[in-house]
Protein backbone atom coordinates (compact mmCIF):
# COMPACT_ATOMS: atom_id res chain seq x y z
CA UNK A 1 0.00 0.00 0.00
CA UNK A 2 2.67 2.45 0.96
CA UNK A 3 4.19 1.67 -2.10
CA UNK A 4 1.11 2.67 -4.01
CA UNK A 5 1.15 5.58 -2.70
CA UNK A 6 4.52 6.57 -3.11
CA UNK A 7 3.71 6.26 -7.10
CA UNK A 8 0.49 7.59 -6.79
CA UNK A 9 2.37 10.90 -5.44
CA UNK A 10 4.83 10.48 -7.72
CA UNK A 11 1.75 10.54 -10.62
CA UNK A 12 0.25 13.44 -9.14
CA UNK A 13 3.41 15.39 -9.21
CA UNK A 14 3.81 14.60 -12.94
CA UNK A 15 0.45 15.13 -14.03
CA UNK A 16 0.56 18.92 -11.55
CA UNK A 17 3.63 19.55 -13.64
CA UNK A 18 2.19 19.06 -16.65
CA UNK A 19 -0.68 21.06 -15.92
CA UNK A 20 1.02 23.74 -14.13
CA UNK A 21 4.21 24.64 -15.80
CA UNK A 22 2.92 25.12 -19.09
CA UNK A 23 0.78 28.19 -17.53
CA UNK A 24 3.79 30.33 -16.79
CA UNK A 25 4.82 29.74 -20.58
CA UNK A 26 3.85 31.99 -23.17
CA UNK A 27 1.40 30.18 -25.79
CA UNK A 28 3.90 31.86 -28.75
CA UNK A 29 7.35 30.00 -28.60
CA UNK A 30 10.28 32.24 -29.95
CA UNK A 31 14.06 32.28 -30.66
CA UNK A 32 16.23 33.64 -31.73
CA UNK A 33 20.13 34.36 -32.58
CA UNK A 34 22.71 36.63 -34.02
CA UNK A 35 25.94 36.96 -35.55
CA UNK A 36 28.06 39.84 -37.07
CA UNK A 37 29.45 38.46 -40.69
CA UNK A 38 31.97 41.05 -42.39
CA UNK A 39 30.03 41.70 -45.94
CA UNK A 40 27.22 44.11 -46.80
CA UNK A 41 24.38 42.50 -46.24
CA UNK A 42 23.99 43.00 -50.37
CA UNK A 43 26.20 40.26 -50.89
CA UNK A 44 24.76 37.58 -48.12
CA UNK A 45 20.73 37.95 -49.00
CA UNK A 46 20.88 36.73 -52.13
CA UNK A 47 22.07 33.21 -51.23
CA UNK A 48 19.72 32.87 -47.79
CA UNK A 49 16.66 34.19 -49.68
CA UNK A 50 17.62 31.57 -52.33
CA UNK A 51 18.73 28.90 -50.49
CA UNK A 52 21.05 28.17 -52.66
CA UNK A 53 24.21 26.51 -50.90
CA UNK A 54 22.00 26.04 -47.62
CA UNK A 55 22.69 22.76 -47.38
CA UNK A 56 26.18 23.62 -46.52
CA UNK A 57 25.80 25.65 -43.75
CA UNK A 58 22.37 24.26 -42.24
CA UNK A 59 22.66 22.63 -38.43
CA UNK A 60 20.53 20.08 -39.17
CA UNK A 61 21.90 18.11 -42.35
CA UNK A 62 25.34 17.92 -40.89
CA UNK A 63 24.32 15.98 -38.43
CA UNK A 64 22.22 13.53 -40.52
CA UNK A 65 24.53 11.65 -43.71
CA UNK A 66 21.28 10.05 -45.23
CA UNK A 67 19.56 13.55 -45.66
CA UNK A 68 18.34 14.64 -49.43
CA UNK A 69 18.15 17.96 -49.68
CA UNK A 70 15.44 19.58 -52.89
CA UNK A 71 16.54 23.36 -53.52
CA UNK A 72 13.98 25.84 -55.93
CA UNK A 73 14.86 29.16 -55.89
CA UNK A 74 12.18 31.69 -57.38
CA UNK A 75 13.08 35.12 -59.32
CA UNK A 76 12.25 37.86 -56.74
CA UNK A 77 12.76 34.83 -54.43
CA UNK A 78 9.16 34.52 -53.00
CA UNK A 79 8.17 31.11 -53.20
CA UNK A 80 11.37 29.63 -53.33
CA UNK A 81 11.31 26.39 -51.24
CA UNK A 82 13.69 24.43 -49.55
CA UNK A 83 13.01 20.74 -48.26
CA UNK A 84 14.76 17.89 -46.61
CA UNK A 85 14.33 13.54 -45.83
CA UNK A 86 16.56 11.98 -43.82
CA UNK A 87 16.52 8.79 -41.86
CA UNK A 88 17.46 10.47 -38.32
CA UNK A 89 16.39 14.35 -39.20
CA UNK A 90 12.62 13.87 -41.01
CA UNK A 91 11.13 15.45 -43.52
CA UNK A 92 10.49 19.20 -43.11
CA UNK A 93 10.20 22.24 -45.87
CA UNK A 94 10.66 25.80 -45.97
CA UNK A 95 9.12 28.32 -48.62
CA UNK A 96 9.76 31.92 -48.26
CA UNK A 97 6.61 34.59 -48.22
CA UNK A 98 8.28 37.92 -48.18
CA UNK A 99 11.31 39.89 -48.60
CA UNK A 100 12.53 43.15 -48.30
CA UNK A 101 15.77 43.60 -50.52
CA UNK A 102 18.53 43.12 -48.26
CA UNK A 103 16.96 43.82 -44.71
CA UNK A 104 14.37 40.99 -44.14
CA UNK A 105 13.59 37.58 -45.00
CA UNK A 106 9.82 36.16 -44.20
CA UNK A 107 9.53 31.84 -44.50
CA UNK A 108 7.12 29.36 -43.18
CA UNK A 109 8.57 26.37 -41.59
CA UNK A 110 6.85 22.96 -41.69
CA UNK A 111 7.90 20.22 -39.94
CA UNK A 112 6.99 16.50 -41.04
CA UNK A 113 3.30 16.44 -41.70
CA UNK A 114 2.02 19.36 -39.24
CA UNK A 115 -0.38 21.76 -40.66
CA UNK A 116 0.65 24.89 -39.20
CA UNK A 117 3.74 26.41 -39.94
CA UNK A 118 5.72 28.36 -37.80
CA UNK A 119 7.27 31.42 -39.25
CA UNK A 120 11.01 32.12 -39.65
CA UNK A 121 12.65 35.30 -40.16
CA UNK A 122 15.66 36.96 -40.91
CA UNK A 123 17.35 40.54 -40.43
CA UNK A 124 20.08 41.70 -42.04
CA UNK A 125 20.85 45.52 -40.15
CA UNK A 126 24.36 47.45 -41.25
CA UNK A 127 27.35 47.51 -38.20
CA UNK A 128 31.02 48.56 -37.64
CA UNK A 129 31.89 45.12 -38.74
CA UNK A 130 29.85 44.47 -42.28
CA UNK A 131 25.95 43.56 -41.11
CA UNK A 132 24.66 42.07 -37.98
CA UNK A 133 22.43 39.03 -39.25
CA UNK A 134 19.63 38.21 -36.71
CA UNK A 135 17.79 34.43 -37.51
CA UNK A 136 14.51 34.12 -35.30
CA UNK A 137 11.85 31.60 -35.06
CA UNK A 138 8.09 31.96 -33.71
CA UNK A 139 5.70 29.46 -33.41
CA UNK A 140 2.39 29.14 -31.85
CA UNK A 141 2.01 26.11 -29.18
CA UNK A 142 -0.99 24.52 -27.83
CA UNK A 143 -1.46 23.52 -24.33
CA UNK A 144 0.14 21.72 -22.31
CA UNK A 145 2.19 19.55 -24.03
CA UNK A 146 3.19 21.67 -26.79
CA UNK A 147 4.25 24.31 -24.42
CA UNK A 148 5.67 22.39 -22.43
CA UNK A 149 8.22 20.31 -24.81
CA UNK A 150 9.11 23.68 -26.95
CA UNK A 151 10.05 25.08 -23.37
CA UNK A 152 12.66 22.13 -23.51
CA UNK A 153 12.80 22.47 -27.01
CA UNK A 154 14.19 26.07 -27.56
CA UNK A 155 17.54 25.47 -25.63
CA UNK A 156 18.02 22.66 -28.20
CA UNK A 157 16.68 25.33 -31.06
CA UNK A 158 18.65 28.00 -30.12
CA UNK A 159 21.95 26.09 -29.97
CA UNK A 160 21.22 25.06 -33.66
CA UNK A 161 20.20 28.55 -34.82
CA UNK A 162 23.73 29.55 -33.27
CA UNK A 163 26.14 26.61 -34.86
CA UNK A 164 24.12 27.23 -38.01
CA UNK A 165 24.75 31.16 -38.08
CA UNK A 166 28.54 30.50 -36.66
CA UNK A 167 28.96 28.28 -40.06
CA UNK A 168 27.29 30.63 -42.65
CA UNK A 169 29.76 33.62 -41.10
CA UNK A 170 32.90 31.30 -41.87
CA UNK A 171 31.24 30.00 -45.28
CA UNK A 172 30.14 33.59 -46.70
CA UNK A 173 33.48 34.88 -45.17
CA UNK A 174 35.55 32.34 -46.68
CA UNK A 175 33.74 31.51 -50.32
CA UNK A 176 31.40 35.49 -50.86
CA UNK A 177 29.00 34.17 -53.64
CA UNK A 178 28.24 36.21 -55.50
CA UNK A 179 28.64 35.87 -59.50
CA UNK A 180 28.37 39.03 -60.84
CA UNK A 181 30.76 42.31 -61.32
CA UNK A 182 30.65 45.69 -61.89
CA UNK A 183 32.67 47.46 -64.52
CA UNK A 184 33.82 51.14 -64.06
CA UNK A 185 31.60 53.95 -62.77
CA UNK A 186 31.73 56.76 -65.01
CA UNK A 187 29.14 59.99 -66.17
CA UNK A 188 27.95 60.35 -69.36
CA UNK A 189 25.52 62.00 -71.99
CA UNK A 190 23.09 60.11 -73.50
CA UNK A 191 21.34 61.73 -76.49
CA UNK A 192 17.65 62.10 -76.94
CA UNK A 193 16.20 58.51 -77.62
CA UNK A 194 12.22 57.33 -78.68
CA UNK A 195 10.28 54.58 -76.75
CA UNK A 196 7.33 52.74 -76.39
CA UNK A 197 6.52 52.12 -72.78
CA UNK A 198 3.88 50.56 -70.26
CA UNK A 199 3.23 51.57 -66.46
CA UNK A 200 3.96 48.74 -64.23
CA UNK A 201 4.64 49.13 -60.13
CA UNK A 202 4.61 46.46 -56.85
CA UNK A 203 7.93 45.50 -54.86
CA UNK A 204 10.26 43.24 -56.32
CA UNK A 205 8.46 39.83 -55.67
CA UNK A 206 6.30 40.90 -58.78
CA UNK A 207 8.67 42.58 -60.58
CA UNK A 208 9.82 39.88 -63.06
CA UNK A 209 6.27 38.49 -63.72
CA UNK A 210 5.19 42.37 -64.61
CA UNK A 211 7.89 43.08 -66.35
CA UNK A 212 7.30 39.53 -68.45
CA UNK A 213 3.72 40.95 -69.22
CA UNK A 214 4.64 44.52 -70.16
CA UNK A 215 7.21 43.97 -72.46
CA UNK A 216 4.99 41.71 -74.25
CA UNK A 217 2.55 44.25 -74.72
CA UNK A 218 4.87 46.81 -75.57
CA UNK A 219 6.19 44.57 -78.50
CA UNK A 220 2.93 43.64 -80.07
CA UNK A 221 2.18 47.10 -79.81
CA UNK A 222 5.18 48.21 -81.93
CA UNK A 223 4.49 45.68 -84.35
CA UNK A 224 0.45 47.13 -85.03
CA UNK A 225 2.49 50.43 -85.94
CA UNK A 226 5.63 49.18 -87.70
CA UNK A 227 8.13 50.78 -85.29
CA UNK A 228 11.90 49.20 -85.49
CA UNK A 229 13.40 48.36 -82.12
CA UNK A 230 16.90 50.81 -81.88
CA UNK A 231 18.12 49.19 -78.59
CA UNK A 232 17.43 47.46 -75.89
CA UNK A 233 14.29 46.77 -73.48
CA UNK A 234 14.72 49.02 -70.52
CA UNK A 235 13.25 49.58 -67.07
CA UNK A 236 12.60 53.31 -65.82
CA UNK A 237 12.52 52.92 -61.93
CA UNK A 238 10.33 56.45 -61.34
CA UNK A 239 10.67 56.03 -57.15
CA UNK A 240 10.59 53.90 -54.31
CA UNK A 241 9.43 53.47 -50.98
CA UNK A 242 11.87 51.81 -48.71
CA UNK A 243 8.76 51.38 -45.95
CA UNK A 244 7.06 49.42 -48.27
CA UNK A 245 9.01 47.67 -50.98
CA UNK A 246 7.26 49.81 -53.94
CA UNK A 247 8.27 51.17 -56.24
CA UNK A 248 6.66 52.69 -59.93
CA UNK A 249 7.97 52.32 -63.44
CA UNK A 250 7.82 52.05 -66.49
CA UNK A 251 8.69 49.09 -68.69
CA UNK A 252 9.63 49.93 -73.00
CA UNK A 253 11.79 49.56 -76.13
CA UNK A 254 13.25 51.37 -77.68
CA UNK A 255 12.13 52.50 -81.07
CA UNK A 256 13.41 54.41 -84.06
CA UNK A 257 10.75 56.74 -84.95
CA UNK A 258 8.13 58.15 -82.06
CA UNK A 259 5.33 56.24 -82.01
CA UNK A 260 1.72 56.87 -81.06
CA UNK A 261 -0.45 56.15 -77.50
CA UNK A 262 -2.24 52.84 -77.47
CA UNK A 263 -4.31 52.01 -74.85
CA UNK A 264 -2.12 51.99 -71.72
CA UNK A 265 0.73 51.62 -74.35
CA UNK A 266 2.50 54.76 -73.85
CA UNK A 267 4.95 56.93 -76.64
CA UNK A 268 7.53 58.80 -75.08
CA UNK A 269 10.78 60.80 -75.95
CA UNK A 270 13.47 61.48 -73.28
CA UNK A 271 15.43 63.78 -73.44
CA UNK A 272 19.26 64.37 -73.67
CA UNK A 273 20.93 63.53 -70.31
CA UNK A 274 23.77 63.35 -68.00
CA UNK A 275 23.79 59.67 -66.14
CA UNK A 276 25.91 57.91 -63.63
CA UNK A 277 26.33 54.79 -65.67
CA UNK A 278 27.63 51.31 -65.21
CA UNK A 279 27.56 47.71 -66.61
CA UNK A 280 26.49 45.29 -64.38
CA UNK A 281 27.54 41.55 -65.10
CA UNK A 282 25.89 38.93 -63.55
CA UNK A 283 22.21 37.35 -62.63
CA UNK A 284 19.50 39.80 -62.01
CA UNK A 285 19.51 39.14 -58.53
CA UNK A 286 22.69 40.18 -57.47
CA UNK A 287 21.88 43.80 -59.38
CA UNK A 288 21.81 44.99 -55.72
CA UNK A 289 25.41 44.44 -55.06
CA UNK A 290 25.85 46.89 -57.79
CA UNK A 291 23.35 49.14 -56.98
CA UNK A 292 24.94 49.50 -53.46
CA UNK A 293 28.53 50.26 -54.67
CA UNK A 294 27.04 52.61 -57.20
CA UNK A 295 25.49 54.42 -54.19
CA UNK A 296 28.43 54.80 -52.44
CA UNK A 297 30.62 56.21 -54.97
CA UNK A 298 27.75 58.65 -55.80
CA UNK A 299 27.47 59.45 -52.03
CA UNK A 300 31.69 59.80 -52.05
CA UNK A 301 31.79 61.97 -55.00
CA UNK A 302 28.59 64.28 -54.12
CA UNK A 303 26.71 63.54 -56.78
CA UNK A 304 23.29 65.29 -57.81
CA UNK A 305 21.12 62.55 -58.87
CA UNK A 306 17.18 62.84 -59.40
CA UNK A 307 16.22 59.66 -57.15
CA UNK A 308 15.28 57.89 -60.46
CA UNK A 309 17.33 55.29 -62.59
CA UNK A 310 17.19 53.00 -65.92
CA UNK A 311 18.00 49.50 -66.32
CA UNK A 312 19.57 48.84 -69.88
CA UNK A 313 19.28 45.18 -70.63
CA UNK A 314 22.06 44.82 -73.08
CA UNK A 315 22.89 40.36 -72.74
CA UNK A 316 19.81 38.40 -70.81
CA UNK A 317 17.88 35.29 -70.51
CA UNK A 318 16.30 35.80 -74.29
CA UNK A 319 19.93 35.40 -75.73
CA UNK A 320 21.99 34.38 -72.98
CA UNK A 321 21.50 31.47 -70.89
CA UNK A 322 24.46 31.67 -68.81
CA UNK A 323 23.21 34.09 -66.14
CA UNK A 324 26.78 35.23 -65.65
CA UNK A 325 26.90 36.74 -68.55
CA UNK A 326 24.11 38.48 -68.69
CA UNK A 327 24.76 42.28 -68.95
CA UNK A 328 22.52 45.01 -67.53
CA UNK A 329 23.76 48.56 -67.77
CA UNK A 330 22.42 50.59 -64.66
CA UNK A 331 22.19 54.32 -64.55
CA UNK A 332 21.43 57.11 -62.54
CA UNK A 333 20.06 60.28 -64.20
CA UNK A 334 21.93 63.68 -62.98
CA UNK A 335 19.91 66.65 -62.25
CA UNK A 336 20.02 69.36 -64.81
CA UNK A 337 22.86 71.61 -62.94
CA UNK A 338 25.20 68.74 -62.43
CA UNK A 339 28.89 69.24 -64.50
CA UNK A 340 30.62 66.90 -65.89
Amino acid sequence: MKALKIIGIIVAILVAAILIIPLFSPSTAEVHAEAEISLQAEQIFPMVASFKNRDVWDPWVSQDSTTKVSIESKPGYVGSTYSWDGEKLGTGRMEVISVAENEHIQSHLWFGEVEEAALVEWAFDESEQGTKVIWSFSQETAYPLERLGMMFGKVFLKQSFEMGLANLKEFMENFPQTESSLGEITIENRPSFHVMYADGGGTMETLSEQLGVLFGQVYAEMEKQGLQMAGPAYVHYLDFEESSGHMNFRAGMQVAEPGADAGSIKAHSYPEMQLVTALHKGPYEELAISYGKMQKYMTAEGLDVTGEAFEFYLTGIMSEPDQSKWETLIAFPLNPQEGL
